[in-house]
Order: C-alpha cells, then sequence, then structure tokens
C-alpha cells in the first residue's frame, strides 16, 4: 500500500453568459457558452457547448483541442462530456 495520491483525471467546466448582440455571438437572444477540459496524464481535451441559435436549448458538445496522444480516444471523451451534462443543470 501506498501514500502517495496523484490525480488520474481533472475535469473543469467554464460557463459564460453573453447579453444580446454581444460581439461573440451577435444575436438578438442572450448566448450561454460552456467550456469543459479534461486533463489527463496523456494530455488535455477541450470541448465546447452553446446554445447559440436557439437560446435555452444547448448544441452537441464539440471538440476544440485535443492533445495527440488523446485524438484516438475522441468518442469516448464525448461521452464523458455527455454524461457530465446532466449534472451542469
Amino acid at each position: 500500500m501506498t501514500d502517495r495520491a496523484s490525480s488520474v483525471i481533472e475535469i473543469s467546466v467554464v460557463e459564460e453568459r453573453f447579453p444580446p448582440y454581444d460581439p461573440a455571438h451577435a444575436t438578438p437572444d442572450p448566448m450561454l457558452r460552456r467550456t469543459l477540459t479534461l486533463r489527463t496524464s496523456k494530455g488535455s481535451a477541450r470541448f465546447e457547448q452553446t446554445d447559440y441559435g436557439h437560446a435555452g436549448r444547448l448544441n452537441p458538445w464539440e471538440p476544440r483541442g485535443i492533445d495527440a496522444r488523446l485524438q484516438p480516444r475522441v468518442s469516448e471523451l464525448q461521452a464523458m462530456c455527455d454524461a457530465l451534462t446532466p449534472l451542469l443543470r
């Protein structure tokens, strides 16, 4: 048994709200953007989700930067994002 602990995976989510006609989206509705970052010993992956185009209804998570060593695991990373979504409501 060991006393040493190490992180296996770290997950962070940042949520931003933009007012109507903000330069980030320029639509007449407010916009919500979530950025989810997963960090592992093999690298990190960043995904984004917005309600752009239909306020209040979120679009699917989209990759926004995935380290090369995690590229073969995109579908599993996407599934993790989808599984976390209900916890963000």
